[in-house]
């Protein structure tokens, strides 16, 4: 017969897997949307969502957090001849989940010329600047301490620079491709877990 002891233990054991792998299995929204984006080489910008947004505007872009689903990917065309140099993507994203959101990840997938993350310039949630952290490595971005969370509802605004080599690409060309996806914070998992054996310890 088996122990309450080696019981115990085991449960520990998976309840910890699950709170490790939340996070991974956490990757990608309701339907992995491709959308279509308009780069204007004159002022360096791509509005994605919101009221400069002349394609998929004025309403913010709305993304659900999906365990199974795939990135949302952009796919970012110019509408004049660029030849390289610095971008800046503006996003306006609301948070049409249940999830609220303490992570966000991105991705460059492709791009016509060389292109690489630069700097974030500034993250808000419905209008109000938050504090967070910021992980960059060539392709790719990784936001994450957020000092609040993207609620269900909530509109969440991304200010963001990429450097792009210089080439020359022309007006109606694929600039480059985007592919991003929010996570949740498995805190209430994390708590859950350390009460639980808290409660087994006890009972020894």
């Amino acid at each position: 017969m088996v122990s309450k002891t080696t019981v115990r233990a085991l449960f520990a054991s998976i309840l910890w897997a699950l709170i490790a792998t939340t996070p991974i299995m956490a990757q990608g929204t309701a339907s992995g949307p491709t959308t279509q984006h308009l780069f204007n080489p004159a002022s360096n910008e791509v509005w994605v969502g919101g009221p400069n947004d002349t394609v998929n505007g004025p309403a913010p872009f709305p993304i659900d957090l999906d365990l199974n689903g795939l990135p949302w990917t952009k796919e970012i065309t110019s509408s004049g001849t660029f030849v390289g140099g610095g971008m800046t993507l503006h996003e306006t994203i609301l948070n049409a989940g249940t999830e609220p959101w303490w992570d966000w990840h991105e991705q460059v997938t492709g791009a016509a010329i060389g292109a690489g993350w630069n700097t974030v310039l500034s993250v808000k949630v419905n209008g109000l600047p938050i504090t967070f952290n910021t992980s960059i490595s060539g392709i790719d971005l990784t936001l994450d301490g957020f000092s609040q969370p993207v609620l269900p509802g909530d509109v969440f605004e991304i200010t963001k620079n990429l450097i792009t080599t210089e080439n020359v690409v022309a007006s109606g060309q694929l600039l480059v491709t985007v592919t991003e996806y929010p996570t949740p914070e498995p805190a209430s998992l994390t708590v859950m877990g350390l009460g639980i054996l808290v409660m087994c310890r006890r009972q020894r």
